[in-house]
């Protein structure tokens, strides 16, 4: 009996050595509260089932795709605090914002702006006011964008490039102006409970 079991160990092991199966992902710790935590959660249902291990690795590629996007998004984040030159302006109906955008190999970022009117940003801070108290001054992301988009976070937002930016740029516009904390970790804190954009502009 022993010696059936220890074989059965061996095969397993290199069956997903095999099959590309990073077994340092699978050692993780899940949460079903983000998107990453959610398919690392399958991943690990998958491997102890008799599901074909196909399954199991286009959950592993799932999973480094969101890893590499939330890598990317706290990046971002860093460099609106004064690593990235961003630069915002407002005006009198909208705030601007100029930032570097990808850039190749060896070549110089590309300069890129982004308008959002003040309508858009107020209509942020009341989601994050709406929020505030049911999280404990904790707000997360994901809660975050669902109301202020109207809709499901990997869905509506995560996966949509445009309105992933959107979300990201409207909340660092509030984090520049002190108004929130936007946590590189996807909390966002209330620093200043105001109603509008204008209030902080005029101050």
């Amino acid at each position: 009996m022993k010696g059936k079991e220890v074989f059965n160990k061996s095969v397993e092991t290199e069956t997903f050595k095999n099959d590309k199966i990073d077994l340092s992902i699978l050692r993780k710790k899940s949460s079903a509260k983000t998107a990453k935590g959610i398919v690392l959660g399958f991943m690990k249902k998958l491997k102890n089932s008799d599901a074909p291990l196909d399954y199991l690795i286009l959950l592993q590629e799932v999973y480094r795709k969101i890893y590499d996007l939330e890598e990317s998004e706290k990046i971002r984040i860093e460099s609106w605090r004064g690593k990235g030159g961003i630069k915002v302006w407002a005006k009198p109906d909208r705030i601007i914002v100029e930032f570097a955008g990808k850039r190749d190999k060896n070549e110089k970022p590309k300069i890129q702006r982004k308008e959002y009117t003040k309508q858009e940003i107020n209509q942020m801070i009341v989601c994050i006011n709406k929020l505030k108290s049911e999280f404990d001054n904790k707000i997360p992301s994901r809660q975050l964008g669902e109301e202020y988009f109207g809709g499901n976070w990997d869905y509506k937002v995560f996966c949509k490039r445009s309105d992933h930016h959107k979300f990201t740029h409207l909340l660092n516009i509030l984090d520049f102006y002190k108004i929130i904390r936007y946590n590189r970790s996807g909390y966002t804190t209330v620093l200043r409970e105001v109603k509008e954009i204008q209030e902080v502009l005029n101050s």
